[in-house]
């Protein structure tokens, strides 16, 4: 969406903290911005809390946005990408945005089946702090170490999967993490069953899943097939979350 508005952009390296919420406020205050963003590696919950009650309270309609960069490689190319995952935005954004843009039919279907996934895995896990679902084939939210994410990803196959994508900004990094990972791969899949380990050389990332195949795009499933999808992926997550979670807190 195009706008003639002020905007203001913190970029932080790492993790949020209070220091750059600071800095945030006084640069939005200091211009009277109408568009407030912060990018950062990981958000912390209390952060976003923070964004989502300034986009309800700010006085003069500023709108505040999280937003998460990611670096990608896409299929062995040597220029880099970037994507944006936005983890905060005001309430009636996505109604703005669908006034201007219409969604394919792929895109509706991925965004209505990850709002149903979330609304069943924020039922089952209350503390989780439940992510916004976005028209694009994957959901994810932090894994308790920068550059880490726990995602549900749709891939060609087809196949849905419950995976752990490793993409900090430094590859050597990324491969040091999946292979202390790995070390562990005999007890990991006794607990997990049958695990696709990725260490993606022609990529910067790394990638851990479990996948289930599906019968068909994800626009043509039928609203059974979803929920059967939508039960295997909230389980799966919550045995891939104890099975990695305590093992991530020592990289």
């Amino acid at each position: 969406m195009n706008t003639d508005g002020k905007v203001v952009i913190e970029n932080q390296f790492g993790t949020t903290d209070h220091d750059h919420l600071g800095k945030l406020l006084t640069y939005a205050a200091g211009i009277d911005a109408e568009f407030v963003i912060w990018l950062a590696e990981e958000f912390r919950d209390e952060h976003r809390s923070v964004l989502e009650w300034l986009n309800t309270a700010a006085p003069g309609g500023a709108m505040f946005f999280g937003v998460k960069p990611r670096v990608l490689r896409l299929n062995g190319a040597e220029q880099l990408g970037f994507d944006f995952m936005v983890v905060v935005e005001p309430n009636d954004w996505e109604r703005k945005l669908q006034d201007s843009e219409s969604l394919s039919m792929r895109e509706q279907a991925y965004k209505d089946f990850f709002s149903d996934l979330a609304d069943a895995y924020a039922d089952a896990n209350p503390r989780w702090y439940r992510v916004k679902a976005q028209p694009q084939g994957w959901l994810g939210f932090g894994a308790g170490v920068s550059g880490c994410t726990f995602n549900w990803a749709f891939h060609h196959g087809p196949e849905l999967a419950v995976e752990l994508y490793i993409d900090t900004s430094d590859k050597e990094r990324n491969e040091a993490i999946y292979s202390k990972l790995k070390a562990d791969q005999d007890v990991i899949e006794s607990e997990l069953g049958n695990v696709v380990w990725e260490q993606l050389p022609d990529k910067q990332a790394c990638r851990i899943k479990v996948t289930q195949s599906i019968e068909d795009n994800i626009e043509e499933l039928s609203a059974m097939q979803k929920e059967s999808l939508i039960e295997w992926a909230v389980q799966q997550m919550n045995a891939f979350r104890a099975v990695f979670e305590p093992r991530l807190s020592s990289v």
